[in-house]
């Protein structure tokens, strides 16, 4: 099968990680193409390169994505075993060579606590099966190109969460997307606090213009982030009502916790590192939800579009 290999970059400069694992794949080198595509909006930019894409299947990562040389095997592996699979993901995995703080991030992300089913996007989790958004993660996802272009490609006004938007729809009309815990892949989490924080507002903000795009919440969980917000705002004006505190006692006992058994999992002393990580992932998505309103009701009046800018597209590798 042959594999067009999507990248989205910034800029049309340096060698990104991405390269230089490609070029360790355990596949036929004839049998796989690599396309940037180039601007400063990612769906655009990858809608883009897959016009230029000549592969079967088309393998979507990020510039720091890191896959294992078996990566392109297993996937078509799956594809070929299954019928009427029309795209394969798996697990974006922290490297060992990461320091201290980078893996504590790593561990709250793969926190049962903190992110629930989402947990399996950063960690290999349970066995190969039929998936969704909640599990699946555009750094690491291979989705055939008939299907992707059939299914109308990514919405270029979402950026991020275009995958989440775009998945909806495969799955509302029918396509089967595999996860599998096997297709790996590592890249470099964020190395401080506050590069950790704009992350999870990012995808706060994305989550709430893919509901605004999709016209409704599709899976109510997502929203606990901002609820948790309004909660814990709301408290100071609650009284002395015993009442009101049940549920922030809940909150930091289940993250207690968990914090607890990762702890044990990994032999590692997290206690009491990882609950305020996790609070820095709940409160930074719910603000990034309430951003997202605040740029809808002060930007819509203007236009303003996500996919603004000129994008170019550069075949750095072809396939025969």
């Amino acid at each position: 099968m042959t594999i067009s290999v999507v990248i989205p970059a910034y800029a049309d400069t340096g060698t990104p990680p991405i390269l230089r694992a490609l070029e360790n794949m355990d596949y036929p080198q004839d049998k796989f193409e690599v396309i940037m595509g180039i601007g400063s909006c990612p769906a655009a930019q990858r809608n883009h390169a897959v016009k230029q894409a000549k592969g079967e299947l088309l393998y979507f990562f990020n510039q720091d994505s890191q896959p294992k040389p078996d990566a392109f095997k297993k996937v078509v592996g799956i594809l070929n075993a299954q019928t009427g699979v029309a795209g394969v993901g798996g697990p974006d995995l922290t490297p060992q060579g990461n320091n201290y703080t980078q893996q504590l991030f790593g561990y709250a992300m793969s926190s049962y606590f903190a992110h629930w089913r989402m947990r399996a996007r950063y960690a290999q989790i349970g066995r190969e099966r039929v998936s969704d958004e909640t599990e699946l993660i555009l750094s690491n996802l291979a989705i055939r190109k008939d299907a992707f272009e059939q299914s109308g490609c990514f919405n270029e006004k979402l950026y991020p969460n275009e995958e989440n938007e775009l998945i909806n729809r495969m799955v509302g009309k029918g396509d089967k997307l595999v996860y599998s815990p096997d297709v790996i892949i590592y890249r470099d989490r964020r190395k401080t606090l506050y590069d950790f924080a704009r992350q999870f507002y990012g995808y706060g903000h994305g989550r709430m213009n893919q509901a605004f795009i999709e016209r409704g919440a599709k899976n109510l969980l997502f929203f606990m982030p901002l609820i948790l917000l309004i909660y814990t705002l709301a408290l100071p004006f609650a009284g002395a009502s015993w009442v009101m505190n049940i549920p922030l006692w809940t909150y930091v006992g289940c993250a207690l916790i968990d914090a607890l058994w990762l702890s044990y999992k990994h032999r590692k002393l997290l206690f009491f590192l990882l609950p305020p990580i996790y609070c820095i992932m709940h409160f930074s998505y719910g603000m990034g939800m309430t951003g997202s309103l605040w740029t809808r009701c002060t930007k819509q009046k203007r236009g303003n579009s996500v996919s603004g800018k000129a994008i170019t597209s550069r075949v750095l590798k072809e396939c025969r």
